[in-house]
């Protein structure tokens, strides 16, 4: 376990962890603040299986606005993902937990194709309240999960971004009302991530504070 100090608002924990899930067990990145209560969280899907450098980076960023971040490891199968994490749900809505108030409702985060996992969670998972996209394409099967989750929604992307159909995104608003639409017209391929030739750190700042002021606003709060 490592302990960050200095940055943003609030001191943080981070570090890998191990999840119970009956027989089994599960493994994800963890960032959280360094203070007593149960806090706001959200589960984060990035564009690959495992966790990047990035997404490991964005959960702290996350934790340091007062937000507990939780990235799963995955695998190729969007099946055994959901069960993942339709799992790791579970554990963090565990009335015996210490940090998360997931018990009450959470947040899902997405970064380009974690849309899939992420909108087949949001479907089947009630205690799912909030859905952040950035990146992704919401294409009819993502737009109906999503429609059928029903939750307040904030979409980002980029018309600069050649990896997401943003006329096709936008086409699905009749299906996720609730859901605001934030398009770039600027902002290349991976604008969001500091380890690709595309980012563009003022379109990343402006990202991170629209997702924090959206989970601030409909995550419930930290009890």
């Amino acid at each position: 376990m490592a302990v960050q100090t200095g940055e943003g608002t609030t001191d943080i924990i981070f570090h890998t962890m191990s999840v119970p899930a009956g027989p089994r067990t599960l493994g994800g990145y963890l960032s959280r603040p360094n203070f007593g209560g149960e806090w706001p969280t959200v589960l984060v899907f990035g564009p690959e299986p495992q966790p990047t450098s990035t997404i490991k980076d964005i959960c702290r960023v996350l934790a340091r606005h007062g937000i507990a971040a939780l990235a799963p490891d995955l695998t190729s199968s969007h099946r055994e993902n959901l069960s993942m994490s339709l799992a790791v749900s579970a554990f963090l809505a565990d009335p015996s937990g210490e940090w998360s108030n997931a018990q009450f409702g959470y947040g899902t985060l997405c970064f380009g194709l974690g849309i899939t996992d992420l909108a087949a969670l949001a479907e089947v998972d009630g205690r799912v309240v909030a859905t952040a996209l950035v990146a992704s394409t919401i294409d009819d099967s993502a737009g109906n999960r999503l429609g059928a989750a029903d939750v307040a929604g904030l979409a980002i992307m980029s018309r600069g971004d050649e990896s997401t159909d943003v006329d096709e995104s936008v086409a699905r608003r009749e299906q996720i009302p609730q859901t605001t639409f934030v398009v770039y017209p600027t902002g290349d391929v991976g604008f969001w991530d500091a380890a690709s030739e595309g980012f563009d750190e003022q379109r990343y700042s402006d990202t991170i504070d629209r997702v924090v002021a959206f989970f601030a606003e409909n995550l419930p709060p930290r009890v």
